[in-house]
């Protein structure tokens, strides 16, 4: 499920999406993310699920990129600056599930989605993620995570994230560990420049 009402409304919109995102230090975590976790190299084959505008196109190297997005207004944004680097579908895993592009990737990336999915969805995700890698492939997320002893400010401004199943590692690691062989997880205490945790997955087939 996912919060539809004031911020959270105008967050659909890309501009301001991206204007939020870089207001709160998005950028400099969508760096990170992609440097330390993604690893991608040139050549590689990446989808990325809830791509939104695709921004971490500015981090990654040559690749073969396919982004998908339910969000029309993101793809078409995504299409408009980033048209020669990748292709952007309208869709999420249920719709796309048969479609053959997303195949033989080398690293599919879920960049925030697993926290607006409840689980159901959620696995369904993972399970699209396994399916669309190599043999050799790895699925790697990043989602907001409670931790224990998380402090008032902190609960409280996730608790006003658009997405509504915001779960602690061991809740996000039971979920890829249906799936995947191998699930290693990080938290970050401070990945933006408001109180706010994050949990990054890698988890390889």
């Amino acid at each position: 499920m996912e919060r539809n009402s004031g911020l959270q409304r105008w967050l659909k919109v890309p501009f301001l999406y991206n204007l939020f995102q870089d207001a709160i230090g998005g950028k400099a975590a969508r760096r990170k993310f992609i440097q330390c976790h993604v690893r991608a190299k040139a050549g590689d084959k990446i989808i990325d699920i809830g791509c939104g505008p695709a921004q971490i196109l500015s981090w990654l190297p040559e690749v073969e990129y396919l982004g998908l997005d339910v969000n029309r207004a993101y793809i078409a944004s995504a299409k408009r600056v980033h048209n020669d680097k990748g292709t952007f579908v309208v869709g999420d895993t249920k719709s796309l599930w048969d479609d053959s592009r997303f195949r033989d990737a080398d690293i599919v990336i879920g960049l925030g989605i697993l926290h607006h999915l409840g689980d159901d969805d959620a696995a369904h995700c993972i399970r699209f993620a396994h399916r669309a890698l190599k043999p050799t492939g790895r699925f790697v997320c990043l989602d907001a995570c409670w931790v224990s002893k998380q402090g008032f400010l902190s609960k409280y401004i996730m608790s006003r994230d658009r997405g509504e199943n915001i779960r602690t590692e061991q809740g996000y690691r039971q979920l890829a560990a249906k799936v995947f062989k191998n699930v290693d997880a990080w938290i970050d205490t401070k990945p933006i420049r408001i109180p706010y945790v994050t949990v990054v997955l890698e988890c390889e087939k």
